[in-house]
């Protein structure tokens, strides 16, 4: 596969960054996004172990051990976040948390940072925060609500590649999944061989970097240090979008849940067959 270089600036103004970035819909790593936040200096694991050490949290291993095709995952373990918290400190770990909603728990962190106007139609009222330990990654995938995805790192360093929809065959797409099988930390094209055929994005994030991600995008995550993020998400403002986006958490996931339980094996051999079908008539 190929990965370009993905764009970088530290500064870049909200009315350069609509025209050339998002309406065209163009990953982009900058800095500005997050630069009037409270956040970027108060946010560590200090302030995290001291505020809100208590606050139980779902803790996930490695996606490599998790069942190959179901979307929903059950979490390997519940700890307090501040020892979760001191495991990334330890060393490597495999365990991560996503889609952490601390604000449920601490309210007043929602006046640490702000929704800047790079982009419209945020949903405030999800904004997430990912862990995670050296080591760890995060499975190849697109977002089912196909929002526009901004995402913050405070602390530590970590790989992003990203694809555009559509590479989406030759990635080996699941049926009615937004998940990809392809092991991005070890590429096999002997197993995938379409993957030959990729063009992506690559780009490594540092704290105070912001990657715009967007809508429907396929993204592979690896943490080359432990760290954390959080991502601020604006829906897409297309209607077809919207319909797709509707289509996926109301029809497509739903039916992927219940043939899961009616014929999980038979559902998940068909689907790894099928993925392997389409993508290889790219070749």
């Amino acid at each position: 596969m190929k990965l370009l270089t993905l764009d970088r600036v530290d500064y870049i103004s909200k009315e350069d960054f609509k025209q050339h970035y998002f309406l065209p819909q163009k990953p982009l790593v900058f800095k500005s996004f997050s630069e009037n936040w409270k956040a970027r200096e108060l946010w560590t694991y200090d302030f995290f172990k001291k505020d809100a050490g208590d606050v139980p949290v779902d803790v996930f291993g490695s996606w490599t051990k998790n069942h190959p095709t179901k979307i929903s995952r059950t979490p390997q373990k519940v700890m307090p976040f501040g020892e979760y918290l001191s495991l990334l400190e330890a060393g490597p770990t495999e365990y991560r948390l996503f889609l952490f909603d601390l604000f449920k728990h601490k309210p007043e962190y929602r006046k640490h940072f702000d929704f800047p106007d790079f982009a419209p139609a945020w949903v405030k009222t999800h904004p997430f925060l990912f862990f995670g330990g050296e080591g760890s990654d995060v499975r190849l995938h697109f977002d089912l609500d196909l929002s526009n995805v901004f995402l913050t790192q405070f602390a530590g360093k970590k790989r992003v590649v990203l694809f555009a929809p559509d590479q989406s065959e030759s990635l080996y797409k699941q049926p009615f999944s937004s998940h990809s099988n392809v092991d991005m930390r070890n590429p096999d094209d002997q197993k995938f061989p379409a993957i030959k055929n990729l063009v992506g994005y690559e780009c490594e994030l540092s704290r105070g970097d912001t990657v715009f991600m967007p809508s429907g995008y396929w993204h592979y995550i690896q943490y080359t240090t432990s760290g954390f993020s959080m991502a601020l998400r604006c829906l897409n403002t297309s209607y077809t979008q919207k319909a797709r986006a509707a289509y996926n958490v109301l029809v497509m996931k739903t039916i992927d849940d219940l043939l899961s339980k009616m014929a999980d094996e038979r559902w998940s051999a068909y689907k790894l067959r099928k993925a392997k079908e389409v993508a290889e008539r790219t070749l």
